[in-house]
């Protein structure tokens, strides 16, 4: 049958028309090709013409990017908002296109609410986050009162077939078939508001906060969390040098992060901070590829005391806490999260050398050394979690043994969100 007679069931309630849904839901979308139903075209979504923009300045640059119109090749945008910072591939495992057999090139770029042009297109996009992120409302990021907004944007490359390029793009390209046509869709946003922090000790400057970061969800579990916020750091890493900012950005932190991006945060500071233990000399790059000037890294304090020690395990000075923090520019919090996962896969790697050991030589390790190692490792994160939820703990009604058992229950959980993240689950069963 014909999209018009296909329908969508809710609950046995109510039956609504494919694109009847598309017509509602259009001015929150991001533009795409095509609904597919059964692998049938149904129904083309592109950005509304009903949509007002009377609140805001849309410039002649603008509508030049952003076609309102029904065409459903000019509802993809022909150039990025924002300044491009990069460009990556990913392996796609669907393709419906020939391009790039399989690989689909993917833009980072990073736009100031203060743009007219930026603001228009934010102000088309932002209701998506409230059909993914619960507690989500709209923000005006021209708005400058206290701080001001940057967007870090995610689009998805397409290459116009040449076909397409002719008849929808007018004569200029029908003029030139030769040259692909590049035009854009929205994968995904993280918006940033900097706020100035004069008196941060140790140092103060500009603080970052992740406000919202939204992935589509037919571009999640592909990696681009992962690349987005790290982008979000190399942004800070140059802030003075790539957009001539006398005062540096000195922290980045989050907003009420829900569970999967805690975990995301979690793992690519993790990354951050691997990388500086492991190379303490490499040289960053800049986004055109000249040396980023940054500041050694001494991990001589990590491997003063071996780790059957009980010293190895024990509170890390708070002087190493904001040196790694400040490096990083995360929270000292997070750095404090860094160091025992950094521990936890120390621990396990010596554990899979003594097992190792044992099997070549034929001998048998002692298991009292491997579980004092592991009971030094528990206290060293309660400890942690005692200090961190110390309003939770005090609100027990069963006092210390209710307490106990409430920090063993953390200690589990955080334990099994460390062991995800360093992939060590998926080794102990392979």
């Amino acid at each position: 049958d014909g999209g018009s007679d296909v329908e969508v069931v809710d609950s046995g309630r109510k039956r609504l028309q494919i694109q009847d849904i598309v017509n509602n839901l259009s001015s929150a979308l991001p533009p795409v090709e095509a609904v597919r139903v059964n692998g049938k075209v149904e129904a083309y979504i592109v950005l509304s013409k009903n949509y007002n923009p009377a609140k805001l300045e849309v410039t002649q640059n603008m509508t030049k990017c952003i076609d309102l119109s029904n065409d459903k090749t000019n509802g993809y945008l022909t150039q990025p908002i924002g300044r491009v910072l990069h460009s990556y591939q990913v392996d796609i495992q669907d393709s419906t296109t020939a391009e790039e057999e399989g690989k689909a090139t993917f833009v980072l770029t990073m736009a100031h609410g203060s743009d007219p042009n930026v603001a228009a297109y934010h102000y088309f996009i932002q209701p998506l986050a409230r059909w993914f992120i619960e507690t989500a409302d709209d923000i005006d990021i021209s708005d400058e009162d206290g701080g001001f907004w940057t967007v870090l944007y995610l689009f998805r490359e397409h290459a116009m077939p040449e076909n397409k390029s002719n008849n929808n793009l007018g004569a200029d390209a029908a003029s030139s078939p030769s040259v692909a046509q590049k035009y854009y869709a929205l994968a995904g946003y993280t918006t940033l508001f900097h706020f100035h922090s004069p008196f941060r000790k140790p140092t103060p400057g500009i603080i970052v906060r992740v406000c919202q970061a939204l992935i589509l969800p037919p571009y999640q579990r592909a990696g681009h969390g992962s690349k987005m916020l790290h982008a979000v750091h190399r942004y800070a890493d140059t802030y003075v040098e790539e957009y001539e900012s006398s005062i540096p950005i000195v922290e980045i932190n989050v907003e009420d992060p829900a569970p999967g991006f805690v975990a995301l945060r979690d793992y690519v500071d993790y990354q951050r901070f691997v990388s500086l233990v492991s190379d303490p000399d490499e040289k960053k790059k800049n986004y055109d590829g000249s040396d980023r000037k940054v500041i050694p890294f001494d991990s001589a304090y990590l491997t003063m005391h071996p780790i059957t020690s009980k010293e190895y395990f024990g509170p890390i000075p708070e002087n190493n806490l904001q040196y790694v923090a400040s490096l990083l520019k995360i929270t000292t919090g997070q750095s404090q999260i860094v160091h025992e996962m950094y521990k936890l896969a120390q621990l396990e790697a010596w554990k899979q050398q003594l097992l190792d050991c044992s099997e070549t030589a034929s001998q048998s390790h002692d298991p009292s050394t491997i579980e004092d190692a592991e009971t030094n490792f528990r206290l060293m994160v309660k400890r942690s979690l005692r200090t961190n939820r110390q309003e939770e703990l005090g609100a027990c009604a069963g006092g210390k043994e209710e307490q106990k058992a409430l920090l063993g229950k953390w200690f589990d959980e955080t334990l099994l969100h460390f062991r995800g993240l360093l992939g060590l689950e998926r080794q102990n069963n392979a």
